[in-house]
């Protein structure tokens, strides 16, 4: 078979033209091409090319533009820096436009109860883009879907919504490269900020539990009038203390039994933290 057989086997046509309706959708290597050309005046230069935003463009999907001139929403689509979103492509004034669709969370805004949708850049109440008499926005709420570098998934930001803090999350970077992790919530002005607070110090009751590098410390620590002292460091003999298992030792003044821990031979025991009638935290 030579070059020219080759080619003529390989030329694979899809159906009319959506936009001039005169020429047919030939497949190529660059993608699907209408063939009509009568002059230099009158032709057509309507084409779909082999790929959009890193999706591929099949046969079944040139075929839902050309008959339907849009096709369905893929959530797939990937923008050059990675960030995934859903889109649907349609034909409009002769050429492939991209149509973005918002996918919509399943917690409501905290303050006026309206959609949160999701966007490019972030999570957003539906009523954020609209204006008020003042030309201010009608409801400020958005959370970012990117925060000092790092990555906001759509399970975090519904937690925000709730009004519950996120769990640790590792890998924030601050300006100078350097890494740092912490917990997210929504502040009183609805604004996403860092946190390590876990919850109420047992001890002295007014203080917080935060997250410190070597322990779960209370943050009247430096309180001169206070100077609560109260400590559970995140690994002991040879076990790391998990954030949720620090809450329940807070919380319960004991842990379920936890599994683990080892001996000075190295040899495993079972143990649970309980914190004695001098708020130190020992195993029992």
């Amino acid at each position: 078979m030579n070059e020219n057989e080759e080619n003529k086997v390989e030329r694979v046509e899809l159906g009319v033209c959506p936009v001039c309706g005169k020429g047919k959708i030939i497949k190529g290597s660059i993608g699907y091409s209408c063939n009509y050309f009568k002059s230099i005046d009158d032709k057509c230069e309507f084409n779909i090319y082999t790929s959009y935003y890193d999706k591929v463009i099949t046969d079944e999907i040139a075929l839902q533009l050309i008959e339907k001139k849009e096709t369905d929403v893929f959530h797939d689509l990937r923008k050059k820096d990675e960030t995934i979103f859903s889109a649907s492509f349609k034909i409009e004034d002769g050429r492939i436009k991209t149509v973005f669709h918002n996918h919509e969370l399943a917690t409501p805004c905290p303050v006026c109860n309206g959609k949160v949708v999701e966007l490019l850049t972030g999570f957003a109440c539906e009523n954020y883009t609209k204006r008020d008499e003042e030309d201010k926005r009608a409801c400020g709420v958005f959370i970012p879907k990117t925060i000092c570098e790092k990555a906001i998934p759509q399970d975090v930001a519904e937690m925000l919504l709730n009004g519950k803090q996120s769990p640790l999350i590792v890998g924030f970077k601050k300006k100078d490269g350097s890494e740092f992790e912490s917990r997210l919530v929504l502040n009183q002005e609805l604004n996403v900020s860092f946190t390590n607070n876990l919850c109420n110090c047992p001890k002295c009751g007014s203080g917080l539990i935060y997250v410190g590098q070597k322990a779960y410390n209370c943050s009247n620590f430096k309180d001169e009038a206070i100077k609560c002292d109260f400590t559970i460091w995140r690994e002991m003999l040879g076990r790391k203390i998990s954030e949720e298992e620090a809450i329940q030792l807070c919380q319960n003044k004991e842990t379920d039994v936890l599994t683990g821990f080892k001996k000075k031979d190295e040899s495993a025991i079972e143990r649970k933290l309980v914190i004695n009638e001098e708020f130190k935290v020992v195993l029992a």
